[in-house]
């Protein structure tokens, strides 16, 4: 009863954010966060050929998550067919917050898609893990600047949560960003139980909503389920359900494995694990229990 009130609540959950763009215009964006959402790149997705998926595959994966109750979705590229996959989720049935993707700031392909998805999108998060090494600060200021203007939604960006809290980038991320988007991910700071990795995020997260006096919707909330001594998937199921009990925004992270990652990031093999699915699209324990939840009448 109490889990389904705050999914109530969560669900009529308002943002106001008042965000100033390029010219100088005050816009007031409503941003809406209907959870459960979850953090999505196709199963057979490779960053060596970022639009290499056929609709058919995205439709696949899409239809199974939403199956299991899945409403919203952020994305991270709007490459080739993903820049259609918030247009392809709404006809699908999500009904909750989506939020597009643009992994490349500068790509003319990635932008153009993002313009074009404008009707199906609630935001942008224009980068992501990027600041100050794939872009600096003032040029993606002016392409969210842009962005804002030209769709009248939200947009904002990601970076590690400690990035909002300390750090040369901290005032300008509270500052050009219409809501905070953090990565949150306490399994890289050491904290292998899942009680304990919970409290780190609700640390971070009260003191970042309460000093920033800004939205906070968490983009990546996520566990692995194998790659590691200490990682398995009831560890990844304690770990969802004790920060289900928190009042959190979130997105899961994420929706499925993705077996490109141990190469790409050299963090060895846990990389490859953090999906609610596996890469073959069989769930997880962590699946079944989202699914038996999230889909009861």
């Amino acid at each position: 009863m109490i889990f389904r009130l705050m999914k109530f609540v969560a669900s009529l959950l308002v943002l106001l954010v008042a965000s100033h763009t390029a010219f100088g215009a005050d816009v007031r964006i409503t941003l809406k966060h209907i959870p459960p959402a979850v953090a999505y790149n196709p199963r057979m997705f490779s960053p060596a050929q970022p639009s290499a998926q056929t609709i058919s595959q995205i439709l696949q994966d899409l239809h199974a998550l939403r199956s299991a109750g899945v409403r919203g979705l952020v994305t991270y590229s709007a490459a080739g067919t993903l820049g259609l996959i918030p247009k392809l989720a709404r006809e699908v049935g999500f009904d909750g917050t989506i939020i597009m993707g643009i992994w490349d700031p500068r790509d003319r392909e990635e932008w153009q898609h993002a313009l074009a998805q404008r009707d199906f999108v609630d935001g942008y998060c224009l980068g992501n893990e990027g600041l100050g090494i794939r872009y600096q600060p003032e040029e993606l200021a002016a392409r969210m600047a842009e962005l804002r203007k030209l769709t009248g939604r939200p947009v904002t960006t990601s970076e590690p949560i400690d990035s909002y809290l300390k750090g040369p980038y901290r005032a300008w991320l509270l500052t050009h960003s219409d809501w905070l988007f953090p990565l949150a991910h306490p399994f890289w700071a050491a904290q292998a139980d899942p009680t304990q990795a919970v409290d780190w995020i609700l640390a971070r997260y009260d003191f970042l909503t309460s000093t920033s006096g800004r939205p906070v919707i968490l983009k990546e909330a996520g566990f692995p389920s194998a790659g590691v001594p200490g990682a398995d998937e009831e560890t990844q199921l304690k770990f969802f359900q004790a920060l289900e009990s928190t009042r959190i925004s979130f997105f899961y992270f994420e929706a499925y494995d993705q077996a490109w990652k141990p190469a790409a990031l050299s963090r060895g093999d846990v990389e490859a694990h953090w999906g609610l699915y596996r890469s073959d699209g069989s769930p997880k324990i962590a699946a079944r229990w989202f699914m038996t939840r999230n889909t009861a009448p």
